[in-house]
């Protein structure tokens, strides 16, 4: 199995943890499968601090099937920060929500962001700063790094390098910013294309 990002699922991605960077941040991933590989089109930002709110999450999730439903995508995964640099444990919840993407897509995805390679998210390199995992019978196994890429890495890092110097992170909503004030847009985002 194979992982492509998009560039503007990536940079969003990357945005929501620099965003937040003291804390904990999860979201879902939208795309389709084609070939073996699991195309990631979007990420749509969720919660920062407390990522383990069953009912908003369940809000969330209403919102984001009426929004693939209108623009043709599936969900195909879910991206996890934790609070703490040193920490690149897939933890139980991240692990439960992952389930619940898997009940809804069979290849389902889980990205982990390695904390300690976040100052590198927008430099260029071979390895982006996520650990995929994809369920293996009842266990989480991860992706070998050489099967998860960046579509364009060679313009989409120094783009997303450009977005932070500019704070285009502290523009990012995510749906824990929209339930503070409703007229914040989580699932539609205005960023500079990447």
């Amino acid at each position: 199995m194979g992982v492509a990002f998009e560039p503007a699922a990536y940079s969003t991605l990357m945005l929501h943890c620099f965003k937040h960077a003291e804390l904990a941040v999860n979201g879902i991933l939208l795309g389709r499968e084609t070939g073996g590989v699991v195309h990631v089109v979007k990420a749509v930002p969720l919660f920062h601090g407390i990522t383990s709110l069953m009912p908003m999450l369940e809000a969330a999730m209403l919102q984001i099937d009426a929004y693939c439903a209108s623009v043709e995508l599936t969900i195909v995964g879910y991206y996890h920060a934790n609070e703490r640099r040193g920490d690149c444990e897939l933890g139980h919840v991240a692990r439960k929500i992952g389930e619940r993407m898997q009940s809804r897509f069979n290849a389902a995805v889980i990205a982990l962001v390695d904390n300690r390679s976040l100052k590198g998210a927008s430099a260029a390199g071979d390895k982006l700063p996520l650990i995929v995992f994809s369920l293996a019978g009842n266990a989480w196994t991860q992706v070998g790094a050489a099967s998860v890429r960046l579509e364009g890495a060679e313009k989409a890092l120094p783009a997303l390098a450009q977005l932070l110097a500019a704070g285009a992170q502290h523009r990012l909503d995510d749906f824990d910013s929209h339930l503070d004030d409703v007229s914040r847009p989580w699932l539609e985002q205005k960023l500079p294309v990447v």
